[in-house]
């Protein structure tokens, strides 16, 4: 698990090259203007390459998948849009990734309890940055991750514009003209107006000469309204055992980014995926035990779903479908947390679960599409989990540990329809009474569920790709 680092302004953090999102946060407070979100990708010259490298609400997502903006959350008195940064899938030409924010209705110094965040996807926060110097400034270069030495850091950037969205926008290639024109022929984005002028387009402004391992004088900035509708999950919190700001919640990616163009989702990529059940996810608390209805019209013979669950010490969770003889979790929570397949009845309709837990808990009921992307690299965690493989075929190194000698068990998900997902293709990796796990398998081509349906071990995994022949 990463350290939480607080950071200041000018410092950097070493950050992860697994799935990692961004929060842009701040005080829910009435009157304060709204700061939107957004994040630009920048080649070696300090400059956007098309219009394609701005993410905002209103271009949810990179063509390459690497960067996608995926809702707002609230909670406790927080408020923060989100981001999602894949570092494996951003193109070799891309050596700096900004993250911004912009007020169209205020000043920064009006906004209370500003900061970035950055987190991994369970949760665990990786490094945390609060601007507390703001003053007249109505856009925001908050921080970037940029590359040093094959490895990517993150830094605490913190320089405001007066000039606003047009001002800060033009010092990365991104075109402002009077009356909605562009001035180069580029294809439009669909920026909102800031004033008197309206980000209409994209392009290459000529070549500044840029280091993309310094601070930028200036940053981008593209203004966005939050999101509304399925597959933000508010009040959803970060893991109990560690908890964001405030308990500030944190949207669910995949649903809101369903069609968006020049995104590999699974829902949008897998052959089983038009068949899956798509729904806003479903959260349960409780203390002790406690009978629940998940209240889903499931259809008949579905795909399995995602049971995520939290916990607030470590003490034993046991979930259970009255009648069936598996339960879905019978197991510790070495970190919390913990996700599981969740197989509705063959009839479909609603489903009761039978939870026994000494604390407090927390189950989410989440769509097939949450699962947690895995690609070229090392990812590491504790538990129980889900993966999705879309890409190749691949190796996967498996080192797993767990000091109570327990029981791993990795197993391969696939199909052509949602009913195949029911129950595993293939077992992977199965150990019992082995305090250490080290295997090497093969993933076939995707899509691929991978899922660690027993133990308590701490996993790291490592998916390299087969060589071109």
């Amino acid at each position: 698990m990463c350290r939480m680092t607080h950071i200041t302004k000018g410092a950097n953090a070493p950050v992860p090259t697994a799935p990692l999102r961004i929060a842009v946060g701040r005080h829910l407070a009435p009157g304060a203007p709204v700061v939107d979100a957004s994040a630009m990708l920048l080649d070696a010259t300090g400059q956007v390459r098309g219009d394609a490298d701005i993410v905002f609400h209103g271009q949810p997502a990179h063509p390459s998948g690497a960067v996608r903006h995926v809702g707002t959350g609230e909670g406790a008195g927080q408020l923060a849009e989100w981001l999602e940064l894949d570092l494996l899938r951003l193109e070799p030409s891309v050596q700096r990734v900004l993250i911004a924010g912009s007020c169209d209705d205020g000043a920064f110094g009006q906004v209370p309890g500003l900061y970035v965040q950055v987190t991994s996807v369970d949760g665990t926060i990786v490094t945390h940055y609060d601007i507390t110097d703001a003053s007249s400034e109505t856009a925001f270069v908050l921080g970037e991750f940029y590359r040093r030495d094959a490895a990517w850091k993150f830094r605490a950037v913190g320089q405001g514009y007066e000039s606003g969205l047009a001002g800060l926008a033009t010092d990365f290639g991104v075109v402002v003209a009077e009356g909605g024109e562009a001035t180069a022929p580029v294809a439009p984005v669909s920026l909102p107006a800031s004033g008197p002028q309206a980000l209409t387009g994209v392009a290459k402004t000529g070549q500044v000469p840029g280091d993309a391992t310094a601070p930028p004088a200036r940053g981008p900035a593209v203004a966005a309204a939050p999101p509304a509708g399925p597959g933000v999950a508010v009040g959803v919190p970060g893991p109990l055992g560690v908890p964001l700001p405030g308990g500030v919640s944190v949207p669910v990616a995949a649903s809101p980014l369903a069609g968006a163009p020049g995104v590999v989702t699974p829902a949008a990529s897998l052959s089983w995926g038009a068949g899956l059940f798509a729904f806003e996810p479903l959260t349960y608390s409780g203390k002790g035990a406690k009978t629940i209805t998940v209240d889903l019209p499931f259809p008949q013979d579905s795909a399995p779903v995602i049971l995520e669950a939290r916990v607030d010490q470590y003490h034993f969770l046991h979930v259970a479908i009255p009648g069936r003889s598996e339960d879905v979790f019978c197991t510790d929570l070495p970190e919390f947390y913990g996700r599981a397949l969740l197989v509705p009845p063959r009839k479909g309709g609603p489903l009761k679960l039978r939870v026994r837990q000494s604390g407090k808990w927390e189950l989410t009921v989440l769509p097939l599409t949450a699962a947690r992307p895995i690609g070229p690299g090392t990812i590491e965690g504790s538990g129980r989990e889900i993966f999705i493989h879309t890409g190749a075929a691949a190796d996967l190194k498996v080192r797993a540990t767990d000091r109570h000698s327990g029981w791993f068990q990795l197993n391969q998900y696939r199909g052509e329809t949602p009913d195949e997902l029911r129950r595993p293709d293939e077992q992977l990796v199965h150990a019992w009474n082995g305090r250490r796990v080290k295997e090497k398998v093969r993933i076939p081509d995707g899509p691929v569920l991978l899922v660690i349906d027993k133990g308590r071990h701490h996993w790291e995994f490592t998916l390299d790709p087969l060589p071109l022949r």
